[in-house]
């Protein structure tokens, strides 16, 4: 199969990083197109009855703020990953907010995306069994071919 179109996500961690380097060979040898994805975390505001508790004056203000310095980072992270790729291919960049591996899959689908390149950061034992990693979840989501570097 030829790809058109490659989506690598990164994260900031090594395995990431080793996931976009795969993408860069691949969009190389292919003379595929490849977006760089960042989804910043979300931030839960907790919110008892619609009243915060005495002491959460400045919870508003405090999830504001991690929402910008995550922002920040995620176009951190983009900008090294955009700095590994060599002239010559093709590149995109993406930062989105929410669920991570819910919201590579929907990029995915509505970019028409033909692989999807992502990092295993090598969870194990309680950790993998409770909470699962995103790359799991996008194998079992994706609609597309999944390549998960190690």
């Amino acid at each position: 199969m030829l790809y058109k179109k490659i989506l690598a996500a990164v994260d900031g961690s090594e395995g990431s990083f080793v996931a976009l380097h795969n993408g860069i060979e691949i969009a190389r040898n292919t003379g595929a197109e490849l977006t760089m994805l960042y989804v910043t975390n979300e931030v839960p505001l907790p919110l008892y009855g619609g009243v915060y508790p005495v002491g959460m004056a400045n919870t508003t203000v405090e999830v504001k703020e991690a929402a910008i310095t995550e922002q920040r980072h995620g176009e951190e992270i983009l900008n090294r990953a955009q700095r590994r790729v060599e002239p010559g291919i093709k590149t995109t960049t993406a930062l989105l907010h929410g669920d991570p591996h819910a919201t590579i899959c929907s990029y995915a689908d509505s970019h028409n995306i033909d692989l999807i390149v992502i990092g295993n950061r090598g969870h194990s034992g309680f950790k993998k069994l409770f909470l699962g990693s995103v790359s799991q979840k996008v194998v079992s989501d994706a609609h597309q071919p999944v390549l998960v570097a190690k």
